[in-house]
């Protein structure tokens, strides 16, 4: 995407301070922290993923005020392929296994049912079901496992969750040509540079076009190496219902949203960048994402270095800057901007000032008050 629009020429990074999302609560946040805002002002956030401490519910005002709603009851088992997701398959066919991290919330309107899109992977808290790329594990060789995207609902203010079904997945199945997890006749991934799925992901809702976009990774493994060699940005999107039912997503392929969310084709957005993250930039009329710099082939894969962009449509980016921080580049393993408001959506920043909500693997969220150069 070429330049000819105004982006803001910079951003200051305040000083970093504790958040509700902390180990303190129960919580141990393992990926962007979903958030929403109800009909009724509330803004209501979940933390936390289902094989480590709890999975919580927050709720406030605003950034400044949340606090531990509860501790979410999951109305089906997690965990082994003998009984998890109440045995609702993959759509390539395989029985699921694993645990919840939830990374996408919306809030119907009219029934005030809550959704939960979670990320899940085959490697890991499959309880001796576990696999990754090659076999049977009890940590994925490689980070090699496969990602797929559930949904879950909630009619009690995300106190139970029940589980309705997977909502995407990549292309390419779920299992290779080393391993058969029960595929009985499918065929798997062929050993080499290989596809883990659909997921480490986070969720978008565009009230301006009436529809809720789901931002992707397709991590793309190479076998023979055991490493990463491309970790790129896709796009799904359902549209917006107000009548408490989820609709089915659609994935971003040459141009258009054509593909289905299942096993559909799709076209990366931007390359290397890990767990992308959409915020509307009101003032300037355009959409930011944030994202974590991939390097692979180096020894820290995942940089924890923020990447920022900017699109005025959500498909065409632009090259990435970053923000500096003491001296050196901003950033963490897990890096999301939020608005400060306490009336706006999170992903919609009314000025110049924001946060940067930032963790690693299970640690806690740390927020970091921000705001954008500009010269208008």
């Amino acid at each position: 995407m070429t330049g000819d629009f105004f982006a803001p020429r910079g951003v200051i990074v305040g000083e970093g301070e504790p958040t509700a999302f902390c180990a303190a609560n129960g919580t141990y946040q393992d990926g962007t922290t979903p958030m929403y805002r109800d009909v009724d002002g509330t803004l209501w956030a979940m933390s936390g993923h289902s094989h480590m401490g709890s999975i919580g519910v927050y709720r406030g005002k605003s950034l400044d005020d949340m606090k531990k709603s509860c501790d979410i009851a999951l109305n089906f088992r997690t965990g082994s392929a003998e009984f998890a997701f109440s045995g609702i398959r993959y759509p390539e066919g395989i029985l699921p296994r694993g645990s919840v991290w939830p990374f996408g919330l919306y809030i119907c309107p009219v029934t005030h049912r809550f959704f939960c899109l979670f990320h899940n992977e085959t490697g890991w808290n499959g309880e001796g079901t576990a696999y990754d790329s090659y076999g049977l594990c009890a940590k994925p060789r490689g980070d090699s496992d496969f990602r797929h995207v559930g949904l879950m609902h909630s009619d009690d203010e995300g106190r139970t969750w029940s589980f309705d079904r997977w909502v995407l997945t990549a292309a390419e199945p779920c299992f290779t040509s080393e391993y058969d997890p029960g595929r009985g006749v499918a065929k798997g991934q062929d050993r080499g540079v290989i596809s883990l799925g659909s997921g480490d992901f986070s969720v978008y809702v565009c009230h301006g076009d009436g529809f809720i976009y789901l931002f992707y990774n397709i991590i793309r493994f190479d076998m023979d190496r055991a490493e990463w060699k491309s970790c790129d940005v896709y796009a799904a999107r359902s549209r917006i219902r107000t009548d408490g039912v989820f609709g089915d997503f659609v994935k971003y392929y040459g141009g258009a949203f054509r593909e289905a969310g299942n096993l559909g084709m799709e076209s990366a957005l931007a390359s290397n960048s890990w767990h992308p993250r959409i915020a509307r930039l009101k003032k300037y009329s355009l959409w930011c994402m944030v994202s974590v710099l991939v390097t692979p082939g180096e020894r820290k894969t995942v940089s924890d270095r923020a990447l920022i962009r900017f699109s005025k449509d959500l498909t065409s980016w632009s090259e990435p800057t970053v923000a500096e921080y003491n001296g050196g580049i901003f950033g963490n393993h897990y890096v999301a901007m939020v608005s400060d408001s306490d009336s706006s959506q999170p992903f919609d920043i009314d000025g110049d000032a924001f946060s940067f909500l930032a963790n690693h693997n299970g640690k806690d969220v740390i927020r970091y008050r921000s705001g954008f150069i500009s010269d208008r």
